[in-house]
């Protein structure tokens, strides 16, 4: 009972992404043509060679290109905030190459901006809006990078983020709704009480995720966290992608979309199982095959269906009595057998391993010799995948 078909999820976000792009780019070349045909505003282009600073002060129009510049300070050894920018629009840019480097950024707005290529160290975004009203989307791609950066009580709905890489990244009480990572690289990152609801992630690389809620992190049915890729199949890595599933699924728990929380918890435990070794694997191995965790019913059935057909063909050997004729076999007597007895027989020994795991016992068919011993077997764990299977099947229903 799997929610997410995850196949069908990326196609229609790409599809959705191409839509959005769409949109975007004729609200941003309508404002351009609007922007342009006003002859008292004038568009720009600031280019440099050895990423020289730029003063923001000197992009003063809209739809100006800024290309291998850097703002703030070249320094990158310090984490202390060198330069403050505040109350500056910063709309309709586009960025190439450039770097950010020790800036805080305070209630600014980079509407319809568009980042290729850049490089944010030590920047913080307080109060900052990406977002206009007609939905005109920011768009960070083509290999920009995120360094111990800090988005706080900033608007980044329907923002894009394509081929970008997070290091040491904290959003904290921010809205990323319906924001979209595509073919990202997470190194880590920290939510802290942020809207993330419809956002959604397809194809991105995350190594540590983390929910640092003090009330929590809202997500709803739209939310869309794709399966995280593994680049080395190592214990370490399994165990940070176990980590970031269980953080996934806790903050899904907490918004009281069960279902949501158990696919990505029942996605924890498959990572966990693969760094686990020796009884700890083994018990893993005994949970994921009888019930895949509690949140896979159908393992249940198929587990429980395949004991009585081994059962069944265990009694065939062992020995059972049907209507005072025996059926014992051995492999001698196999291969002359006639090939119709052998299937009667085999269906007499599945209908007796059947009413034996389920405990019904009519006592038309009764074992001898070893079967009695094989027959307690059976019926101990008939008893307890019965309740599994039941137990399991009930969770899933009355969420």
């Amino acid at each position: 009972m799997q929610i997410y078909d995850f196949d069908k999820n990326r196609k229609i976000i790409k599809i959705e992404l191409e839509k959005r792009f769409m949109k975007s780019n004729e609200i941003i070349n309508t404002k351009k043509v609007r922007y342009r045909s006003d002859s008292k505003y004038k568009t720009s282009e600031i280019y440099g060679e050895n990423k020289e600073i730029l003063n923001i002060d000197e992009i003063k129009y809209p739809f100006t290109h800024i290309e291998n510049k850097t703002i703030g300070t070249k320094k990158l050894n310090s984490k202390h905030i060198y330069k403050s920018i505040s109350n500056k629009n910063i709309d309709y840019n586009k960025f190439v190459g450039c770097n950010f480097n020790n800036i805080k950024f305070e209630n600014c707005t980079f509407w319809g901006s568009e980042f290729e290529n850049c490089k944010f160290y030590n920047v913080d975004f307080y109060y900052c809006n990406f977002e206009d009203e007609e939905k005109t989307i920011a768009l960070f791609k083509k290999n920009c990078e995120f360094e111990n950066c800090n988005f706080y009580k900033t608007n980044m709905k329907n923002l894009v983020f394509e081929f970008t890489k997070f290091t040491e990244v904290k959003f904290s009480l921010s809205s990323l709704r319906n924001s979209i990572f595509n073919q990202c690289f997470i190194e880590n990152i920290i939510f802290s009480d942020c809207d993330l609801k419809s956002m959604k992630t397809i194809r991105t690389d995350m190594n540590i995720l983390i929910f640092e809620d003090e009330f929590t992190s809202k997500v709803d049915e739209n939310t869309f966290i794709d399966l995280l890729k593994l680049n080395k199949k190592d214990k370490s890595s399994y165990e940070n992608i176990f980590k970031a599933y269980k953080s996934i699924s806790g903050v899904f728990e907490k918004n009281r979309l069960f279902n949501y929380s158990g696919e990505y918890y029942y996605l924890a435990k498959c990572a966990e199982r693969k760094s686990l070794k020796g009884f700890e694997r083994l018990k893993s191995n005994f949970f994921y095959y009888t019930c895949g965790y509690g949140e896979r019913p159908t393992f249940a059935l198929i587990s429980s269906l395949e004991i009585v057909l081994i059962f069944s063909i265990i009694y065939m050997f062992s020995g059972l009595c049907v209507n005072e004729r025996i059926i014992h076999y051995n492999l001698n007597i196999l291969s002359y057998l006639p090939r119709k007895l052998m299937y009667m027989d085999l269906i007499d020994c599945f209908y007796f391993s059947l009413v034996t795991f389920t405990t019904v016992g009519y006592g038309d068919i009764f074992p001898i010799g070893y079967s009695v011993l094989f027959s307690c077997v059976e019926m101990l764990l008939g008893v307890t995948m019965v309740g599994v299977w039941t137990a399991t099947l009930a969770r899933k229903i009355t969420r």
